[in-house]
């Protein structure tokens, strides 16, 4: 069991019955009364977003979930495929678990999926990921503001935001929370 007030963003937690995942996390203390912990969270079953609240001496069960390491191989219309790069097992996410993660995942690379109960429920994305520009339009002569940027598309995809000066074969960072260019790399 895990008390209500341990259970910051990230932590998975189990009420009636369903795996929760916090996403946004508050304290509140009344003035006469005791503190009330309000969690957002997503429901790794059925991905709706749910708020609860828990009195400040509540406990929760704490989910017996699993993060494995898995390779991305591939996605159809219906599920992404991932295999265990140790056991060659594969494994099956439903896109509609994970169609906001979808986007930012490359072909051969590595992602974190969360296993509930032998089922897999989800991917877990990286706070940021190295990206290849694959096609890039030249920089726009004479536009030498700082805040210049052109759009551009990397490795697998997704079209970027970027500064001006990142050109066709560079390496740029890429935040997953919010999709805009943080940086380059190397």
């Amino acid at each position: 069991m895990v008390n209500s007030t341990d259970l910051k963003n990230g932590a998975v937690f189990i009420y009636y019955g369903t795996p929760y995942r916090v996403l946004q996390y508050e304290h509140i203390k009344m003035a006469r009364g005791g503190a009330v912990v309000k969690v957002k969270c997503i429901d790794l079953i059925s991905s709706s977003i749910k708020e609860i609240s828990f009195s400040n001496n509540d406990k929760v069960e704490e989910a017996d979930v699993e993060n494995k390491n898995m390779q991305y191989l591939y996605a159809d219309t219906e599920k992404l495929y991932f295999m265990d790069p140790v056991s060659y097992e594969g494994e099956e996410v439903p896109i509609t678990r994970a169609s906001r993660e979808k986007k930012y995942l490359i072909e051969g690379r590595e992602f974190q999926v969360t296993v509930f109960n032998g089922k897999p429920l989800g991917v877990i994305l990286p706070p940021s990921i190295f990206y290849k520009v694959t096609e890039a339009e030249p920089a726009v002569r004479g536009n030498t503001s700082s805040s210049a940027t052109k759009h551009v598309i990397v490795e697998n995809g997704m079209s970027v935001e970027v500064p001006q000066f990142i050109k066709e074969g560079d390496v740029v960072k890429i935040n997953t929370e919010s999709g805009n260019y943080t940086g380059r790399g190397y």
